[in-house]
This record gives structure tokens, sequence and C-alpha cells, in this order.
């Protein structure tokens, strides 16, 4: 597992970073909210999804990050300097939370899904996943448990749910 922050730092291309964070209770989601915006980068960042090439990080990007309560996944909405979404990337995780730095933090077990804007959507990372399996990183039982929500996501997702990904935007 990789413990990983949602403010990013060592992030190499972004010079200069907005963030905010907030918890949320409402009736369509409930846990932590992150907002990054990309104000300065030294270079934009490209994203290879299927057969397309993605710049998914450039200046005026806005990142707004979703930490649902309870759930063992957070989500990426990337936006372009426009507003329009890029894609939603979607980690696999452990768990999610807040450290007494007041940081939020969530345990990467490696796999990913990609939703575009078009429906299409990807599986990332499962020879990292088995990679990690194979050398100790994790457990068995944590490489089937990101399997088996991965596979229920995907399962969700490939069925017209929408709800467990597209959040609104509570920066707004």
């Amino acid at each position: 597992m990789k413990r990983k922050r949602a403010d990013r730092p060592g992030w190499r291309r972004v010079k200069r970073l907005g963030y905010q964070q907030k918890w949320v209770e409402s009736l369509s989601f409930s846990g932590y909210t992150v907002r990054l915006t990309l104000d300065e980068v030294s270079e934009p960042a490209y994203m290879p999804v299927g057969d397309q090439l993605l710049c998914v990080g450039d200046r005026g990007y806005v990142y707004l990050q979703y930490f649902p309560h309870g759930q063992a996944y957070a989500v990426t909405k990337m936006m372009d300097e426009l507003g329009n979404t890029v894609q939603w990337y979607i980690d696999i995780c452990r768990g999610h939370g807040k450290d007494e730095n007041g940081h939020i933090w969530y345990d990467d077990l490696y796999l990913d899904i990609v939703v575009l804007p078009t429906g299409e959507v990807y599986l990332l990372d499962q020879d990292e996943l088995d990679e990690a399996l194979k050398k100790g990183v994790i457990t068995s039982e944590y490489h089937q448990f990101a399997s088996e929500t991965a596979d229920l996501l995907l399962q969700n997702i490939l069925s017209g749910k929408r709800d467990d990904f597209d959040f609104p935007n509570f920066f707004a």
C-alpha cells in the first residue's frame, strides 16, 4: 500500500497550488472533499488512457477530490481550465482520513478506474497490484479486497450508476 496525501506534496510539475478542504454532509455525499487548483505548472501532464493521450494537468486545471465516508475508494474529478471534465480517476484504497496535522490521506491499493466523459471506462494498474502481492508489499487479503472493490465499482459504473463517483461541486 502507498499512503498518499490529497495536497500532493512533492508534485514535480506543479509550482503553485491552491488548496481547500472540508467535510461535507449532504444527501448525495458524506465525507472529506478537496479542491486543488493548478495555478502554475512547469509543463503539462499527460496520461495514456486507452488509445489516447489525455492532458490531465495544466495551468488553470482544477481537481475536485472526494473521499466518501465508509467507502474504499477516492475520486478525483479532473477539469480543464474551462471547467470541462477531462476524466474521473478513482483510486481503490484501504481507507482514508485526516491525520493529526490536518492532512487528508488515503492508503492506495494500486488499482484505479478511469471514467471519461464519453462513457469509456478503464481499469488501470492490475499489474501493479499483482506485483505488490508478489513482492509481499500487500497481503492476499488486500489483493482480493482491492479486486472485489474495483469489480463492484465497475459493475455499477457500467450499469449506468454514476452516484458512486459523479458528486456535486461543493466548492462552487
